[in-house]
């Protein structure tokens, strides 16, 4: 598999939990497909460390990637992101990976249905839709703990105000009294309320558990 390099050109604390990266990637050959995830990998202490990790951003923008990643003390290269990575660093990832994809011929109406940092390829999906100017019906579906830990709430709602086409749902499990939105988890009533037609194409991304449970609900 090919790989590029690549150099931190930004390092946002996205949420409480989460950094936001944002990668350049100087080689005109890197390709990827929203939905799609790439290897990481960096050197740390002389050791090379590696992981894969969701693209948040639409391949309209070439040239660049963004990643969402959340602190661990379990994974070294989650670590160094969040305690030693400066914009400057150079890192190198793998060309896009993974059949996690969204194409507009595979459907004119999507719901992404993800639960905490498993938006981030659903996020992809997201943006592209708004970047590339496409009609898909596209509804998000967004499960967080907290207020606090929602990515990009600014740009999803400002999105969703400007194109007709973009829908949002966001709901959390454990609200506070600044939240004033829906709670509890994605249920039958919620996916119900987005009354969207029988061929929707369903997206599905977050701890293996909320997965198995959607699709059962979906089946159903």
């Amino acid at each position: 598999m090919q790989h590029f390099d690549a150099q931190i050109a930004a390092i946002t604390p996205a949420t409480p939990s989460i950094h936001a990266l944002r990668l350049t990637v100087p080689d005109p050959s890197f390709r990827f497909l929203p939905g799609q995830w790439v290897d990481l990998g960096v050197e740390i202490d002389g050791v090379a460390h590696t992981a894969g990790y969701s693209i948040t951003t639409s391949p309209v923008h070439t040239g660049e990637i963004g990643l969402a990643i959340k602190a661990s003390t379990r994974h070294p290269l989650s670590r160094w992101i969040h305690e030693r990575a400066r914009v400057g660093d150079h890192v190198r990832i793998s060309q896009g990976q993974g059949p996690f994809v969204y194409l507009p011929e595979m459907s004119d109406n999507v719901v992404l249905i993800g639960c905490g940092v498993g938006v981030t390829p659903l996020l992809s999906i997201f943006r592209h839709v708004r970047d590339a100017g496409l009609p898909t019906q596209t509804h998000l579906v967004y499960s967080v703990s907290n207020s606090r830990e929602i990515l990009f709430r600014d740009e999803i709602e400002a999105a969703v105000h400007a194109h007709d086409n973009l829908h949002v749902s966001i709901t959390v499990t454990q609200p506070d009294a600044n939240w004033h939105g829906l709670t509890g988890r994605i249920d039958p009533v919620k996916l119900h309320a987005l009354d969207v037609p029988d061929d929707t194409l369903y997206y599905l991304c977050g701890p293996k558990g909320m997965v198995e449970d959607m699709s059962m609900l979906l089946h159903d």
